[in-house]
């Protein structure tokens, strides 16, 4: 206990003599929800592409340009040790004795190099497409991955390789072995093209070397001559002497740098522990760390070995990505502003989640809903979906690469968190609830009374989802009660799911009050689709006219009556087009159905036509679809306001149709006479579609819209998204071969084959968004 106690102390007090940065934002998510946990990942030498690999072999390619996976494949490893990405788009990844070649275009491996023993440490080279490899039992290999031939090998000592690092020009390479009992092994250096040793260290115990920009100074890591501290030095790299001294102060191997890269006179470094500390040369000293508390000391057998990679992401060397949290987390730094900037989720599925260090977030449905914002004083955790009506902002990879980040805030969770109502259900019917109880009823008729526990007075609204889709919503009172009725329904099964959270007047949504009812009683008929297509060729204003806007609308129509016969009693059918798109025409059909459908039943509306983000402010702004008579897309929001249908409006509608199961497709291309970039007109679109497929409970699939060109090919006689959509829908996007296509199945297939498509015809890559905040459910049942 004595030495328990004695070294928390130490190390508290190592990282209280430093004024230093600690990151102050913590983010989590629950294990158990992960499909696969994170392996590796590398950053290609351009910075524009990452890839992560996961246990269950999956591989992911994101593309920073454009801020979306656009690969997922499997490529068989069991026991990853490291990965880096080539500059000719190869993913190199290194387990046990062997070095794999994958080419990412093919998704095959090209080929791949036996080593003499494990790999114990990387060093790569994305300049000259070198990677050295050491290992156990001191050997050492250098691969040209240009050349495809292993160039180098040595073997220094039988100890494992603890330290290695390749020249800035590529010709020499530096190796240290880890000492062991008395001895203390020198750094040596290697001259890559004679094969000769050029050159060696004093004897230390070394944990990590790597050269600064132009190779000048190497930066060490290591033991003390006692092995008391951990040492982290500057020297000159043709002389091996100490210059400066960054640090000594730390206790052991636990909190010793193992794997960095250095910039700007400033080390970058991942320590045993995970830990990601910063050392300024100037100052000597440490200026950030993530401050990890977690134990790892594997001995001298295991010091120094590992992956320890920070990755740059820009030419200037300004800001890094990397891992320092040893899960599916990892971190965007930026040495500007001295923090962590960002942070980035994913799983092995589709699941993504970005969060900035001011609190705004990106990704999917089900990664918001999993990953979870803590504060220092409570055990309470706030999702990230929570911050979606505030903080939802898309591409966010890309917007905190490219914005000022010395002007970004912190995001201070415990004081947003602290304002955030508290929702509990107080009683179902007129019995009192207690969590996870088990409600079954044969009523069809119930209620359900929720208790704001805490915050009453910051509650703007209060709503009330049933399998996920919003049925009621009533503007906060201030009061510590609200009571909703309920209608159960067979819909999705026996089972009926809901919840109810509340907006708040920081932004950030009240935690999901849940509960189930399962309803036995009388099983509603088979149920009815209605189905609203609307397709515009023809406007009054002629320069807005479009070419196989009204040939999607029939393609679409035709495809969805064929292949969804079977599962539904009646399709009701709305086809309007050209003249007759008025929106007066458009909101009669959706009255219609708000009139007449049933729980059970299904609304799809698709829309091909012009969209548009308008408004007199930023905060005003809102994405229209536009009718055939609006004569001005921009600089007439009052003829918008008149003419033509807001997202708001189509928000009230999914709220008050009874239909449980709603899927709306919008293949909405935008003048290319806007006057914000396409990029902006992009962006504040993607947001407006997700915020409202959120707060609905409703699908809804979208072409490019405003930030890419809706490239039109006469070869398909449609706009590639709908001739994705048509090819989904009559049977290509059913993957699994099950004879049921799900809606969140067709939007998948969606968004993979329209960059696929658009690339093969040599068109401006068009790249969709699904959102599906709503329940899964079938669209098609195939015979």
């Amino acid at each position: 206990m004595r030495l328990t106690i004695t070294l928390l102390i130490l190390i508290y007090t190592g990282f209280a003599a430093y004024s230093q940065e600690v990151d102050l934002l913590r983010l989590g998510y629950d294990a158990t929800t992960l499909q696969s946990r994170q392996q590796g990942m590398a950053v290609s030498p351009d910075g524009k592409t990452i890839a992560f690999l996961y246990e269950d072999r999956t591989v992911k390619i994101f593309d920073v340009s454009i801020g979306r996976f656009t690969k997922n494949f499997k490529v068989p490893f069991d026991n990853l040790f490291d990965a880096q990405l080539s500059s000719n788009q190869q993913l190199i990844f290194v387990e046990g004795k062997v070095v794999h070649v994958i080419d990412l275009k093919t998704e095959s491996e090209i080929t791949q190099f036996p080593l003499e023993a494990e790999a114990t440490k990387i060093s790569f080279s994305g300049k000259h497409n070198l990677l050295a490899v050491g290992q156990k039992e001191g050997y050492v290999a250098v691969i040209d991955l240009k050349a495809q031939k292993e160039i180098f090998k040595t073997q220094y000592k039988k100890h494992h390789v603890s330290a290695l690092a390749i020249h800035p020009d590529g010709k020499k390479l530096i190796v240290g072995v880890m000492s062991f009992l008395k001895s203390n092994n020198p750094l040596k250096q290697y001259d890559l093209t004679t094969g000769k040793e050029i050159g060696e260290s004093s004897g230390g115990t070394f944990t990590m070397a790597v050269y600064n920009e132009t190779g000048d100074k190497l930066i060490v890591s290591g033991l003390n001559s006692l092995g008391t501290k951990s040492i982290v030095q500057v020297w000159d790299a043709n002389t091996y002497k100490m210059v400066k001294s960054l640090e000594s102060e730390f206790f052991v191997a636990t909190i010793t740098a193992n794997g960095g890269v250095y910039a700007n006179n400033k080390l970058l470094a991942l320590t045993a522990s995970r830990s990601f500390n910063v050392y300024d040369e100037n100052s000597g000293s440490a200026v950030f760390t993530t401050k990890s508390d977690k134990w790892r000391f594997s001995g001298y057998p295991g010091m120094g070995v590992g992956s320890f990679n920070i990755f740059p992401l820009d030419k200037e060397n300004d800001t890094f990505f990397l891992n320092a949290s040893g899960n599916n987390i990892n971190q965007i730094y930026d040495l500007k502003s001295n923090s962590i900037i960002a942070y980035f989720y994913s799983d092995s599925n589709d699941d993504f989640a970005i969060v900035s260090k001011d609190g705004r977030v990106d990704g999917t449905a089900n990664a918001l809903a999993k990953v979870f914002w803590t504060t220092r004083l409570t055990t309470q955790r706030t999702m990230l979906e929570s911050s979606m009506e505030k903080g939802f902002t898309p591409r966010l990879f890309n917007v905190v690469l490219n914005e000022e980040s010395t002007s970004m805030a912190n995001f201070d969770v415990d004081h947003a968190v602290s304002k955030v109502p508290v929702l509990t259900v107080k009683s179902i019917g007129d019995k009192p609830y207690s969590a996870n109880a088990a409600i079954t009823t044969n009523q069809k008729k119930s209620s359900v009374t929720v208790e704001v526990t805490e915050n009453a007075t910051e509650v703007t609204e209060v709503r009330l989802y049933q399998n996920a889709k919003l049925m009621k919503l009533v503007t906060g009172t201030g009061a510590k009660t609200y009571t909703f009725d309920l209608s159960l329904s067979s819909s999705f099964g026996e089972e009926n799911f809901f919840f109810v959270n509340a907006g708040s007047k920081n932004g950030v949504d009240a935690e999901k009050a849940k509960f189930t009812i399962t309803y036995k009683g009388a099983t509603e008929e088979k149920p009815t689709l209605y189905l609203i297509t609307v397709g515009i060729n023809k406007y009054k204003n002629q320069k807005y006219n479009l070419n196989y806007a009204e040939a999607d609308a029939n393609g679409v129509e035709s495809s969805i009556k064929k292949s969804s016969s079977g599962i539904f009693k009646n399709i009701v059918s709305y086809s309007i087009r050209n003249e007759k798109a008025l929106k007066s025409n458009i909101l009669a059909a959706l009255d219609d159905v708000k009139k007449k459908s049933l729980e059970q039943d299904m609304l799809v509306v698709y829309y091909a036509g012009h969209g548009v983000m308008a408004g007199e402010s930023a905060a005003d702004k809102e994405f229209y679809i536009v009718p055939t008579d609006v004569t001005q897309l921009y600089g007439r929001e009052d003829m918008l306001k008149d003419k033509a249908i807001a997202a708001s409006s189509l928000k009230e509608y999914a709220q008050s149709i009874n239909a449980q199961k709603q899927v709306f497709i919008l293949d909405a291309c935008q003048s290319a006479g806007a006057l914000e970039t396409i990029t902006e007109r992009g962006a504040a679109e993607e947001k407006a579609i997700a915020q409202l497929a959120r707060s609905t409970g409703t699908f809804w699939i979208t072409s490019t819209g405003s930030n890419q060109f809706a490239s039109e090919f006469e070869k398909l006689g449609h706009g590639i998204f709908t001739y994705a959509l048509i090819e989904g829908i009559n049977g290509k996007a059913d993957t699994n071969n099950d004879k049921k296509l799900t809606v969140r199945e067709l939007s998948t297939y969606i968004e993979n084959k329209v960059p696929e498509l658009s690339e093969q015809l040599k068109g401006t890559a068009q790249y969709p968004s699904g959102y599906s905040f709503g329940n899964d459910f079938p669209l098609v049942v195939y015979k």
